[in-house]
């Protein structure tokens, strides 16, 4: 076997190395490079040999690296530098450089670099910088609060929407500190729960998932917020890390639960009251009825103007209804000819129950004019006015219905339900005071009554 010299053994060894190797002196120019170096940049041997390193780094990376190698060959210690290098090609590549200071047979000092291709990994981190960047927008575009926590209970993330809800300024004001004692701890008003019974934290360190519709947290300002939040782990590598919560304020749905409650106790009354009134009239219809088809007769249109002022309310969701509509619902069966029934008086609303009131009313009248009175015949009419009177603090209302041209009136021998209801009972419920005259050119009616009384709901 013929030994060859070490000087011509060496490249070959060189070329056959997995990384690029390349040595440069003091000045950067290249003195040997291998082949593997030589395809990373994409440039022959030759046109390294007659080139320097800084002729192939990239522009905005050259400052840099010079400083890192000015400072191996200075200081003699190695270091380790990322630039990006313009291949023979045109395109550019990333080479991660370790960097060490040696001295030749001469005492000359040269640095080696042993380069790898990083492109990949860098493509890779950049990639994970941008996907980092859009989960944050997109956290903080979120209307909902985010946080994280480590399994010890810390903050390790929060979203705008945290910050925004509970108060605070900056994300600093959060992150590391103990969740529980930030937004968990004891409130004047009363919403706290032990650390150990805190479902977040048990999902921090437990893994068990937690769905919570009725819990408070504490703003920074110290006031209780109410919230409905999602816990979920984070799991890694089979190790459950931590937690993660989304929470939204539940103010809206405290609001509407209380709303809620308020309107079934509204509802609960009403249904009294109506199913009260319905028992008045069928009991007193009853009593004084001749005979049961005529009892039957009269509760049913009784029931079915109850049931027109009913419609009207409901149409407002039993707040206000225009008085126009509940006369006219409660005159409609006796009002075949328009001409002869005016109705006058300025636009407004009034309570549901004036509404009720004035609807059995004005039923009665109606009925005992059609069978009696002024609508009993071809020539008479009924005028039906309403004014409000006063100033804000002291207003009145006043409610008139007027018969002419009828038969001539006589005063009952005995009063019945419907003439007891419009003279007594109408009057009583609404805080006034209801007069019925029977005068001989025809029956009226009215009504005098405070007008808060009227305006008001239930």
């Amino acid at each position: 076997m013929i030994n060859q010299p070490v000087d011509l053994e060496l490249p070959r060894l060189l070329d056959r190395a997995g990384v690029g190797i390349a040595r440069i002196d003091t000045s950067g120019r290249y003195v040997l490079v291998n082949s593997r170096y030589c395809a990373l940049l994409a440039r022959s041997r030759d046109t390294l040999l007659g080139a320097r390193i800084q002729d192939y780094i990239h522009e905005e990376d050259l400052p840099g690296t010079l400083e890192a190698f000015i400072g191996v060959f200075e200081t003699g210690t190695p270091a380790i530098t990322e630039q990006r290098h313009v291949r023979g090609d045109g395109r550019e590549i990333w080479l991660s450089s370790a960097v060490s200071a040696g001295h030749d047979e001469r005492g000359e000092p040269y640095g080696l670099v042993l380069a790898q291709d990083a492109s990949a990994r860098r493509d890779r981190e950049q990639a994970l910088i941008r996907a980092q960047a859009d989960l944050r927008v997109l956290l903080d575009a979120a209307a909902e609060g985010f946080y994280c926590v480590d399994r010890e209970g810390r903050a390790t993330l929060c979203n705008n929407g945290f910050l925004r809800m509970l108060g605070y300024e900056r994300e600093q004001d959060v992150l590391g500190k103990d969740i529980h004692d930030l937004i968990h701890r004891s409130l004047p008003e009363g919403f706290s729960h032990d650390r150990d019974d805190c479902p977040l934290l048990r999902t921090a360190r437990n893994g068990t998932h937690a769905h919570v519709t009725d819990e408070h947290y504490l703003r920074r300002d110290g006031k209780g917020l109410p919230v409905e939040y999602w816990a979920r782990p984070i799991v890694r590598n089979g190790q459950i890390r931590g937690a993660v919560c989304t929470f939204v304020d539940a103010t809206g749905h405290h609001d509407s639960q209380a709303r809620q409650q308020l309107m079934n106790r509204e509802m609960a009354h009403r249904m009294k009251n109506t199913l009260a009134m319905v028992q008045a009239i069928v009991s007193q219809t009853l009593r004084r009825s001749r005979n049961n088809q005529e009892a039957i007769q009269s509760i049913n249109q009784r029931l079915s103007a109850l049931g027109h002022a009913h419609t009207a309310l409901t149409r407002t969701r039993w707040g206000n209804a225009s008085i126009i509509e509940v006369i006219e619902g409660a005159t409609a069966a006796h009002r075949a000819d328009a001409a002869r029934m005016r109705i006058e008086g300025p636009k407004m609303d009034i309570g549901a129950k004036a509404v009720l009131a004035i609807t059995l009313a004005l039923h009665e009248l109606s009925t005992n004019a059609a069978k009696y009175g002024a609508l009993s015949n071809d020539a008479g009419t009924v005028s039906i006015r309403w004014s409000l009177t006063g100033g804000a603090a002291d207003a009145r209302f006043h409610l008139r219905w007027t018969e002419r041209g009828g038969p001539p009136v006589q005063p009952p021998q005995q009063r019945g339900f419907g003439s007891r209801l419009v003279a007594e009972s109408i009057g009583a419920d609404l805080k006034g005071e209801a007069k019925l005259a029977f005068d001989p050119e025809g029956v009226t009616w009215t009504l005098d009554a405070p007008a808060t009384t009227v305006l008001q709901a239930f």
